[in-house]
């Protein structure tokens, strides 16, 4: 897939959602493309856990390099003004270079990602789940509406108990990082209720500015995963979802350039760049 085929996200109110794995090592020359924050951060990690975050971050930079015609390592990132106090420091991740109007969300868990990107400058979230066991019945208090707890606890069994629990938390925080407050905020107030395969969601979560009125629509993203993905509702078009198993049996999306890679170890001391990470 390549850039021109991917041109109709510039288009009013059509959405891009990328989800991967990352399966293997990286090579030098992906890790190459990584910001010094980013390698960085990496190093602090565990070795699976910065090789899950350094590979998604790869990944992301290749596929928003492919839509703006730039090299994936000078994409620079930053972060829009928190909503309600204005702050920088937790605000939804932005493109600060090149400019562009596009906008895009980042989710991860485990080795597993997704990315939803549009145009225009609207605002956008999408969350990513893997099916992990842990108590729910004592988390959902804390997070879910009264109806959405009811209706969990009409469910059979801890399975089905969980599922329903992730159904609900993806469209939640989906919403909650759309409106770019991520979870400083009151998550029960977020009644996300719906059943599933029941089609998009209209669902009403303001912050001090932005849109108070969001479409959000459930991902297929493969076994024992659970996602979603929010948008404006005024500009909510068609959802493109990209992803999966490809011909040539690689477990990530090609990316939109053609940069491929080395399976090597990571690098111990990797050189620097200037371009901050977007998570």
């Amino acid at each position: 897939m390549n850039a021109e085929d991917l041109s109709d996200v510039f288009d009013v109110g059509v959405t891009h959602v990328w989800w991967g794995t990352v399966a293997e090592p990286l090579g030098l020359d992906a890790v190459f493309t990584l910001s010094a924050e980013e390698r960085e951060s990496a190093h602090t990690m565990t070795a699976e856990a910065g090789l899950h975050y350094s590979g998604a971050h790869v990944a992301v930079r290749r596929i928003l390099a492919g839509y703006l015609g730039t090299e994936p390592a000078d994409l620079r990132f930053g972060r829009l003004r928190c909503p309600e106090c204005a702050d920088t420091g937790h605000g939804a991740p932005c493109i600060v270079w090149p400019p562009t109007e596009l906008s895009f969300s980042l989710s991860r868990s485990g080795p597993h990602w997704l990315l939803g990107v549009t145009g225009g400058g609207r605002r956008i979230g999408v969350d990513l789940e893997q099916v992990l066991g842990f108590d729910t019945a004592s988390v959902a208090p804390d997070v879910l509406s009264d109806r959405e707890l009811a209706h969990l606890r009409e469910a059979d069994g801890p399975a089905a108990q969980l599922a329903v629990f992730l159904r609900y938390w993806t469209r939640k925080e989906a919403v909650l990082k759309a409106s770019g407050v991520g979870l400083m905020t009151d998550v029960r107030a977020v009644d996300v209720h719906a059943p599933p395969d029941s089609g998009p969601l209209l669902v009403r979560h303001a912050a001090a500015t932005g849109p108070g009125t969001w479409v959000v629509e459930d991902l297929a993203v493969g076994p024992g995963r659970y996602a979603a993905v929010a948008r404006e509702a005024a500009a909510a078009g068609p959802v493109r979802l990209i992803g999966g198993q490809h011909p040539m049996g690689q477990r990530h999306p090609e990316p939109p350039d053609h940069v491929q890679t080395r399976s090597t170890s990571w690098p111990a001391q990797p050189p620097a760049t200037s371009s901050r990470s977007m998570t």
